[in-house]
């Protein structure tokens, strides 16, 4: 049953006299009204859409009006009450508000005073519900099964975000840029026990690294030309929930040593200031830079990358899950039908097939705004391949006339088998499959005919030089997408 805007009023008053005048007050100013006479009767609407009570605090009947409360809060906790009596005393007032009454009135009821605290009262109930259902759509949007994907890649990041998620330990994510490192912690913030915490994130590529310091740990007034007013940094701002640093790899070495500080006391100086502050502040950081080549150059500490290396979850690039594509694009369609009161419902299945074959350089977020861009510029309920714009059709071709050319019997053109030891046919067809589509393992795996899984476990730790490998010992492929293997050599 859904709610009105409507407010429905529970009258609980053995006097009839101030029932009826407390029930034609209420329903001429557009209330609707229950009126009863005793707390046993009340007792029955607990299970009703009632949004306030206005009851007497004495009445005729086994119960109180603040025992009627207390029983009412233990089922509906976010019921208001509102407790009348013509006997008020400091105690009694005390007492009905630590209940969790929302407000005590004595008799005779002002009428104008008890219109002024409903209008109150439904205005913090309207307030509430919006509230809960921001809070709702979050959950939703960060729900561990909502991080779209399929693929054993992203099987396995849902498997460490669960983990993780329950967790104080620092985490380290790793991907190219677009992959969604901010969403996975989100996700980390929203299943944890801090989700009630704020969540404060900051992108240290898009801050002059003259102000990254400033603005995580905060400054004081006068401790640098343009610091006006004291202003606390982004630990502080997360105290209590979780600090999202991006892009990392951007630190200097200098407020690399301070960040390290930060993690292993939990307490921060702000700049300009030598006081201590204790913070309760877990973090989560995210680079799409190599830190550990980063290390070895010396451009970042080792001790800081291993304190921040906790836990590790490294987002694969779009073009290495591709079959994840379909599900992103429907969640794509949904979300922005939504947004955009859009009714683009359906897609061809030949976009997805030119999608299949794009190499994806800017990720999930670059497929995000393909998507928003087609939607937008349709007049159709179905996304169509002229659609798609230009310059992934162009390159979708290439790589289509490539793969033609590198497994030509696939696409219907004979093609004569060479004869390979049996101990090398496996690992060149794989290998020639991977240098030819660009390191992608499921479009390779797709090609030769094998799951991910089996790729991965006969690759093994065999080195892939790709420098190394002839044209002539790849592997061709047959109609069927399986390979065709010759017989052993007698």
């Amino acid at each position: 049953m859904t709610r009105s805007n409507v407010c429905n009023i529970l009258i609980v008053e053995d006097d009839a006299t101030e029932r009826s005048t407390l029930e034609r007050l209420l329903t001429d100013a557009g209330y609707k009204v229950f009126p009863v006479d005793s707390a046993n009767k009340a007792v029955g609407y607990t299970e009703e859409l009632i949004d306030f009570v206005i009851t007497d605090l004495q009445l005729n009947d086994d119960l109180n009006g603040i025992d009627l409360l207390k029983h009412w809060k233990l089922r509906q906790p976010e019921i208001m009450f509102l407790i009348v009596t013509g006997f008020a005393t400091v105690d009694s007032a005390v007492q009905a508000i630590r209940a969790g009454a929302y407000h005590y009135l004595t008799k005779p009821v002002d009428p104008q005073a008890l219109l002024i605290l409903l209008q109150n009262m439904q205005r913090e109930r309207d307030q509430s519900r919006k509230l809960r259902m921001l809070e709702d759509r979050l959950d939703e949007k960060f729900a561990l099964d909502s991080m779209v994907g399929q693929s054993p890649a992203m099987l396995q990041v849902n498997q460490l975000i669960r983990r993780s998620a329950q967790a104080q330990s620092t985490v380290l994510i790793l991907g190219e840029s677009g992959t969604g490192k901010e969403l996975v912690a989100q996700a980390i913030h929203q299943n944890s026990p801090r989700k009630d915490g704020p969540f404060i994130a900051v992108n240290c590529a898009a801050i002059p690294a003259s102000l990254v310091e400033s603005e995580l740990f905060g400054h004081e007034k006068g401790s640098f030309t343009g610091a006006t007013d004291r202003r606390i940094g982004r630990f502080e701002a997360a105290h209590g929930g979780t600090l999202f640093i991006d892009e990392i790899g951007e630190f200097e070495l200098g407020l690399q040593v301070k960040l390290l500080r930060a993690l292993e006391s939990h307490v921060i100086n702000r700049v300009g200031s030598q006081k201590d502050i204790k913070v309760d502040t877990r973090v989560l950081a995210a680079t799409s830079r190599d830190i550990r080549t980063m290390m070895s150059q010396g451009k970042f500490r080792e001790d800081l990358y291993y304190r921040l290396n906790v836990i590790t979850i490294e987002l694969p690039p779009l073009r290495e899950r591709l079959e994840d594509v379909p599900l992103l694009v429907r969640r794509f369609m949904d979300d922005l039908n939504h947004q955009y009161k859009t009714n683009v419902r359906s897609i061809n299945p030949d976009v997805l097939e030119v999608f299949s074959r794009y190499h994806w350089p800017g990720n999930v977020r670059e497929l995000m705004n393909v998507i928003e861009r087609m939607m937008v510029l349709t007049d159709k309920p179905s996304l169509e391949v002229e659609d798609i714009p230009a310059y992934i059709r162009s390159d979708a071709d290439t790589r289509a006339s490539a793969e033609k050319s590198v497994f030509p019997e696939a696409y219907g053109s004979p093609v004569q088998t060479q004869i390979i030891p049996l101990d090398q046919l496996e690992f060149h067809a794989i290998l020639g499959a991977l240098k030819h589509f660009d390191n992608n393992r499921t479009r390779a795996a797709k090609a030769l005919g094998i799951s991910l899984r089996t790729l991965q476990r006969k690759l093994g730790s065999k080195t892939i030089e790709f420098h190394d490998t002839p044209a002539s010992q790849l592997l061709p492929v047959n109609q069927a997408g399986q390979t065709d293997r010759p017989a052993k050599p007698s």
